[in-house]
């Protein structure tokens, strides 16, 4: 075990002179040449302002803030929410060069006043569609009820629509009966025998 623990200790040893003699051999960062100082390899600006790429983001925050007050400000964040502070304060430094009255609360405030536009235009659209539907469940709600109605209407015969002859004529009924034969009377014609035909015209004689 304690062979394992010295071989451990001798590999965190070498890693370490190895990033030493990296960082050393490692041209230095924006920073450290901004203001003139040798770069050590426990910089706490070379992990954010490389050589390449930080030299204009270091200026504007060494402008604005000052070098002391961003090491000061990045020792007191946790080393995992270092990169988002670094990003926010070279926002906010960009931000008061370009307007150093009000700096990042004019871009604040603008897109403050474009979310409450955005907000009434959907407060509006919003209100367009419930009227939208309720206007729909109205017309589709009528629309039923002609369908209902035009189905329950059943065309059925009515003792008015039958027309009564008594009504036009008072006397029809009696004249029926009057007019109407009667099986009593009626007896058979007696046979008077063939007809003559005379030019083709028949003739009955008794």
């Amino acid at each position: 075990m304690a062979n394992e623990a010295e071989a451990n200790v001798e590999k965190h040893k070498s890693k370490v002179s190895k990033c030493v003699r990296s960082r050393a051999s490692s041209p230095p960062c924006a920073a450290c040449k901004k203001m003139r100082k040798k770069c050590s390899s426990d910089c706490i600006f070379a992990p954010y302002f490389g050589s390449s790429q930080g030299s204009t983001l270091f200026a504007a925050v060494h402008k604005v803030f000052g070098a002391n007050n961003l090491s000061k400000l990045l020792l007191e964040v946790e080393e995992i929410h270092r990169n988002e502070a670094i990003n926010s304060l070279c926002y906010e430094a960009q931000t008061r060069l370009a307007n150093p009255v009000h700096g990042c609360v004019s871009t604040i405030s603008a897109l403050q006043r474009q979310v409450a536009s955005l907000q009434g235009e959907l407060a509006m659209v919003q209100n367009q569609l419930i009227n939208t539907q309720h206007l729909y469940e109205s017309l589709v709600e009528r629309t039923y009820q002609q369908q209902q109605a035009n189905i329950n209407v059943v065309v059925q015969p009515s003792a008015n629509n039958v027309m009564n002859m008594s009504y036009f004529n008072p006397g029809f009924d009696q004249l029926s009966m009057q007019t109407a034969p009667s099986t009593d009377n009626m007896q058979p014609l007696p046979f008077s025998g063939l007809p003559h035909f005379n030019n083709g015209i028949p003739h009955f004689f008794p």
